[in-house]
């Protein structure tokens, strides 16, 4: 799918990274934030990386506010801005990041920005927002990825295969580090809820009550961690737990 510059229904492009504790992984998931956009650069829009640290005691808020000072100094194509907040909760994060963005662009119609989120402890491909900006100029109010898992390290082999194949068969997963939508879609349902796990399928579920497009995207996939210590309960974490203890039942019957 190609279309001609500047685009038309996309003014600017915002991320939200919530972030708790993510100092082993947090460079590399924002490094290949700057790099997506980057891909996006040459269409015109406004960009603006919102880093949202909630509740940190590591060394996440000096990873971040280092690439804000490297972009702010090379004059880099997307602006970061780093928030802080003390909720330890994730869809808290969420919101307060968009509403950070949308704030920065007030003078903008919703209806012509698009906001993405994603998650700390992943990776995203270098066309994630490419794509995404795409399906908006094609008409699409809410966007879902898939994710992947490359490092199976802390978990038996085993748990991989059949996480792969449980997943394999889900037709339209949702995942917080894989999601997009119009800001003014956004605003109309509501936003994020300030729940601790599961706000990201909280607000498709209210996007989809909209009546929006929505474009499920089976090719794009976010590299995810596979770590065994959860950020949010119930969260992705806790879905390989219950995965790993399936598998190590079958082995010991």
């Amino acid at each position: 799918m190609t279309f001609a510059s500047p685009l038309l229904r996309t003014a600017a492009v915002g991320v939200v990274v919530p972030v708790h504790n993510e100092q082993e992984l947090l460079a590399a998931s924002l490094h290949s934030l700057v790099d997506a956009f980057e891909e996006v650069s040459q269409w015109g829009a406004a960009s603006r990386l919102m880093v949202v640290l909630d509740s940190c005691r590591d060394a996440s808020r000096d990873i971040a506010l280092e690439l804000q000072d490297v972009l702010a100094r090379d004059e880099g194509l997307v602006e970061v801005s780093v928030v802080k907040c003390e909720a330890k909760n994730v869809g808290y994060a969420r919101g307060l990041g968009c509403s950070a963005l949308l704030a920065r662009w007030s003078r903008l119609p919703p209806s012509k920005i698009w906001l993405a989120t994603t998650d700390a402890d992943s990776r995203v491909p270098l066309n994630w927002l490419a794509t995404q900006v795409m399906q908006h100029e094609a008409g699409a109010e809410h966007w879902s990825g898939r994710v992947v898992v490359t490092d199976w390290s802390e978990h038996r082999h085993e748990t991989g295969l059949q996480w792969q194949i449980e997943y394999d068969q889900e037709s339209r997963p949702i995942h917080g580090a894989s999601l997009g939508f119009n800001a003014a879609a956004y605003l109309a349902a509501g936003g994020f809820e300030a729940l601790k796990t599961g706000e990201d399928r909280a607000l498709h579920r209210a996007l989809i009550d909209q009546g929006g497009r929505v474009h499920y995207d089976s090719a794009t996939r976010v590299v995810t961690s596979a770590r065994r210590r959860a950020r949010a309960p119930y969260g992705f974490a806790r879905a390989l737990d219950l995965v790993n203890s399936s598998v190590r039942l079958r082995a010991t019957s």
